[in-house]
């Protein structure tokens, strides 16, 4: 790394350490009462929303804790490419509406719920940039009429939701999905899993018009490039896998075995400073849930020990805005995040996923296994 990326990666960590000392408290225990009230929350609210439903549509949302093809059904793609299962926003009045995202809000943080739905509103800035890239076409190429085509698919009102099992018994879960956005939330036995939750966004900072210099997923990205920048010459030799980015090793829809090699550098390889930056990188992407769904996460991962919690690297390492990928892994997380091209030529749009390789969908817990179908 040159002497110049240095000093803007060393700016960033700075600006990383400089948070609110609210942030940089000890981490939340898990306590039983404080969870029963979160899951008493999440059962109402879903409960709720499911009384807003008809008859036709409560059978298109509901489903069970075995219906392995409908649990697994999110994708990043746009739907024409990955068709979903469940009840679509575009079929809901607003009051069904209001009770979809009161459902989304009990078992999001107010971080984790911003973040989703400003995704899902994301999609309308996307339709309405593509819909002036599709008019300055001129009727003679060949390619506008497939663009035209394709355009629906960018619609905020196209996002699924399915309900599994019934939320008056102790297992059951729930799924929204769409373009660049899938929520996966289970209870079972009084505890709360969250994963796998992709989130993504195109463009990632948008560039024009009225909301030029809105960013999503940014903070995500910071904080490893923070972690990133403090590294000496031996510890980048060990965190930095590839010059350039493996587009195979992201553990996106149907990629459940990428946890079964390790990259990266050991936590217990990093200095105390080091070992902050890494925790403030696994509390971005923990705490877009509950602070009691994340606490119970966050113990499982200090247990596992820092021998096997590894953070690593692909591509360059002096392009905050170019591409490349990160990873933070371990026996109770896998985090990636990835820089894909976008259509301006450069790299504006990301992927961003957390799983739990011990628990994906509360498997452990509800003694299932679900097997996701693989995707191109």
């Amino acid at each position: 790394m040159s002497a110049f990326a240095r000093s803007v990666f060393h700016a960033v960590a700075v600006t990383a350490l400089a948070l609110p000392a609210m942030q940089a408290r000890a981490h939340e225990p898990v306590v039983p009462e404080l969870e029963a009230m979160r899951v008493a929350n999440m059962q109402g609210a879903t409960l709720a929303f499911l009384g807003t439903l008809t008859d036709e549509q409560r059978e298109k949302a509901s489903s069970t804790l075995d219906d392995n093809a409908t649990r697994t059904s999110w994708s990043n793609l746009p739907v024409s490419m990955a068709p979903r299962s469940g009840l679509v926003v575009a079929e809901m009045s607003p009051e069904q509406r209001r009770a979809l995202h009161a459902m989304m809000a009990s078992a999001l943080s107010s971080q984790g719920y911003l973040k989703s739905a400003t995704i899902m509103w994301h999609e309308d800035v996307l339709r309405a940039m593509f819909d002036a890239m599709v008019g300055a076409m001129p009727d003679s190429d060949p390619r506008k009429a497939q663009a035209l085509g394709f355009a629906d698919n960018y619609d905020s009102e196209k996002y699924f939701v399915s309900v599994f099992g019934d939320p008056r018994e102790e297992d059951w879960g729930w799924l929204v999905t769409g373009h660049h956005f899938a929520v996966n939330f289970t209870v079972s036995g009084g505890k709360i899993a969250f994963t796998p939750m992709f989130l993504g966004a195109n463009p990632q900072i948008v560039q024009e018009g009225r909301y030029a210099g809105w960013q999503l997923l940014q903070h995500e990205s910071d904080r490893a490039l923070a972690l990133l920048g403090s590294l000496d010459d031996d510890q980048l030799v060990q965190a930095v896998v590839a010059a350039e980015v493996d587009g195979a090793v992201f553990a996106g829809p149907g990629k459940q075995e990428s946890h079964q090699q390790s990259f990266g550098i050991k936590a217990s390889d990093l200095n105390p400073v080091q070992r902050q930056l890494l925790n403030g990188l696994l509390d971005e992407y923990l705490g877009d849930a509950s602070n009691e769904a994340a606490a119970r996460q966050r113990a499982s991962i200090e247990a596992d020990g820092p021998d096997t919690l590894r953070f690593a690297w692909w591509g360059p390492t002096d392009q905050p805005r170019g591409r490349y990928m990160f990873r933070v892994q371990g026996p109770s997380v896998l985090i990636d995040y990835v820089r894909e091209p976008s259509g301006d030529g450069a790299h504006n749009h990301v992927h961003s996923i957390m799983r739990d390789p011990s628990n994906d969908y509360g498997a452990d817990w509800l003694k299932r296994h679900y097997q996701e179908a693989h995707q191109e």
